[in-house]
């Protein structure tokens, strides 16, 4: 998807209009959404947004490129690829730790085999 970020930022707005920017801000990253290849969003078209509040962004990530979108210095597109990188790069990591968990390498057929010794030595404690 393509969006088109706000570049309209005031340095230094009124009161009354922080809110409504941040309004502005949300409903930018809302509407923007990414096709996402990985996770439990595979497959499915996500909002920006709800994907920067998703289980996958660490509260400081988020907070640091909110802040960064706030400050004008990251488009809503930079925004959604670091937020997809983000998720990528988790649901890599963990289908990294599942495959050397069970892993079909000759350890864990070892390990199988030892597995008799060390439940028949844990129930004699």
């Amino acid at each position: 998807s393509t969006a088109k970020p706000n570049n309209k930022v005031r340095a230094s707005p009124p009161a009354q209009d922080t809110q409504s920017q941040e309004q502005q801000l949300r409903k930018s990253l809302k509407s923007a959404t990414v096709r996402v290849t990985a996770g439990e969003f595979r497959g499915q078209n996500i909002s920006v947004l709800d994907l920067l509040f998703s289980k996958y962004v660490p509260q400081g990530k988020r907070q640091e490129l909110l802040e960064l979108y706030r400050a004008g210095i990251l488009t809503t597109e930079q925004v959604a690829t670091v937020v997809t990188t983000i998720v990528n790069r988790t649901e890599a990591a963990n289908a990294a730790l599942v495959a050397n968990a069970r892993s079909p390498h000759r350890a864990v057929a070892a390990a199988g085999e030892d597995e008799e010794d060390c439940s028949a030595h844990l129930d004699d404690t």
